[in-house]
């Protein structure tokens, strides 16, 4: 990917904009926005990369929504040190994504399955 959108990559999309049916175009406008000279491959794999993180980083979350039954993220220092191992695994897997955006997605799918 171009060294110059990874560079950006966080400031490219807001967490709950990976949720919405029409994130695609959100993320694809402010990729217009800050990167105006980018291709339509690049921005393909900009959204490629973004969809996989997604489900990556919602595979570890459904663990906790799972386990924890809690519409946020659980409290307690059993939970606190399980959502440490997976953020980390998530860091691993796509470094350059800030922990604030692996927390939200995290947050997010608790919200939803146990609303």
């Amino acid at each position: 990917m171009n060294s110059i959108i990874l560079e950006h990559i966080n400031e490219l999309f807001d967490s709950y904009d990976l949720f919405a049916g029409k994130y695609k175009e959100k993320i694809r406008s402010s990729i217009a926005k800050k990167i105006p000279d980018i291709s339509e491959k690049e921005i393909k794999e900009t959204e490629d990369y973004l969809r996989l993180l997604f489900e990556y980083c919602v595979k570890y979350a459904d663990l906790l929504a799972d386990k924890y039954k809690t519409p946020f993220l659980p409290k307690g220092e059993e939970a606190q040190k399980e959502i440490s191992e997976y953020v980390s695994e998530c860091k691993k897997q796509y470094p350059e994504i800030d922990m604030k955006h692996i927390l939200d997605i995290f947050s997010i799918v608790c919200w939803l399955a146990n609303r």
